[in-house]
């Protein structure tokens, strides 16, 4: 399922603690998983409230974090990003 970047961001913000959001990429823009989920590193000093990890399934690694929504709803949706 296809989502807007306002309904991706009010999922976001609902977030709790081990909750992610899983999305499929298409091959045009290198396949694989993209999963949103909160940093676990955010209480830290320096540290980001969401972080986005890419890879495939099994096999994901930290890709960005950032404390707006709204980037990295703008990253998945510009990518086609499916909701898994």
């Amino acid at each position: 399922m296809k989502l807007s970047k306002d309904e991706i961001i009010k999922r976001m913000e609902q977030f709790k603690e081990g909750e992610t959001l899983k999305f499929n990429i298409p091959p045009t823009f290198g396949g694989g998983v993209a999963i949103i989920s909160l940093n676990p590193k955010r209480s830290e000093k320096g540290g980001k409230k969401y972080l986005l990890e890419t890879g495939n399934d099994g096999n994901v690694k930290p890709y960005w974090d950032t404390d707006k929504a709204k980037d990295l709803a703008k990253w998945l949706v510009d990518r086609m990003g499916e909701l898994v």
